[in-house]
């Protein structure tokens, strides 16, 4: 499911940042332009819009099952009267408006729009019933969190759609044009990664800190040691990352490079999936302080109870 919430975020900023940038440069210095790239990239969204829609039906029936030990009759309970129900319909509400946008919409920049907006929302869901809802400050990390996904998104999707459709594109230009579009996507692309990067190390820091209290907490607690794996994925990844922007990145203008840069990129999506399954665990996985939290899982708390009481931890 996160894959494929990543997949539609990086296909948002990959049409209204990435293509966007590279067209804009492209008609400025005369050059031969891209392939449309749009109808590739809509199609990848659609297909990873489909796996959202399915994900979150499936979510819904094991929160439900989980909570209601069987009884799927709880379902209109946990959605009404739990603060994981409420962000489920965040994201259910978030996820008609992105499956709307692609499906219906007339793939132009302003349905792209509706369709980024519907992500921020799903994003939003995420933390709504995850760990940072569960915080001290539970507005704070939420948002942080939101943040933190949709950086995600924004590094990991769009280098999936970078790799797939925009190099793809630029192999099908006239063999000397090649290594100038590629030069150009992928420099239009660094900026944009290495602000997502930055961004997820701040608000990964800062959200795993407010977990743990304690560097030591990184090995001796069950939470702190999926992060750890987590960090060293994400350390051997940038590694990946800033060799394509030191190494191959000056090299493209030959347009010789391309096939390298394409293997490298694969490399480091792998270790991007890695990331992925390991965030999938460490959801899964309660955090120290969570013993301090209120309970999450009475169905019949009143209106009126401070949000965090009726967050329910997946």
């Amino acid at each position: 499911m996160y894959l494929a919430a990543m997949l539609v975020i990086g296909s948002c900023a990959f049409i209204l940042l990435i293509a966007t940038r590279v067209a804009h440069l492209s008609q400025m210095a005369s050059d031969a332009q891209l392939p449309p790239v749009v109808p590739g990239t809509r199609q990848l969204a659609r297909w990873a819009a489909v796996v959202v829609v399915l994900a979150m039906i499936a979510r819904l029936a094991a929160q439900t099952y989980m909570v209601g030990e069987g009884d799927f009759s709880m379902m209109m309970p946990l959605l009404r009267t739990t603060f994981w129900g409420w962000g489920w319909l965040v994201g259910a509400a978030s996820t008609l408006v992105i499956v709307s946008a692609l499906f219906f919409g007339r793939g132009g920049r302003a349905a792209w729009r509706v369709t980024a907006a519907g992500t921020i929302g799903l994003a939003l869901s995420f933390s709504l019933t995850g760990h940072a809802a569960a915080a001290a400050k539970p507005v704070l990390f939420v948002m942080l969190d939101c943040i933190h996904v949709m950086a995600a998104g924004g590094w990991l999707g769009t280098l999936l759609v970078v790799t797939t459709i925009g190099l793809h594109s630029v192999l099908a230009l006239p063999a000397g044009n090649r290594g100038h579009a590629a030069s150009q996507l992928i420099n239009a692309f660094s900026t944009f990664a290495l602000l997502c990067a930055s961004t997820l190390v701040v608000t990964g820091l800062v959200a795993g800190w407010s977990h743990l209290h304690t560097f030591s907490a990184l090995w001796t607690t069950g939470y702190g040691q999926a992060l750890f794996r987590k960090l060293v994925v994400i350390a051997m990844m940038a590694l990946v990352g800033a060799f394509n922007w030191r190494v191959i990145k000056p090299r493209l203008a030959s347009g010789d490079t391309i096939p390298l840069l394409r293997k490298s990129a694969a490399v480091e999506l792998t270790f991007g999936l890695a990331v992925v399954i390991l965030t999938a665990i460490l959801v899964g996985t309660s955090p120290p302080d969570a013993d301090d939290a209120m309970p999450a899982m009475s169905l019949h708390a009143p209106s009126t109870f401070p949000l965090t009481s009726l967050h329910t931890p997946t």
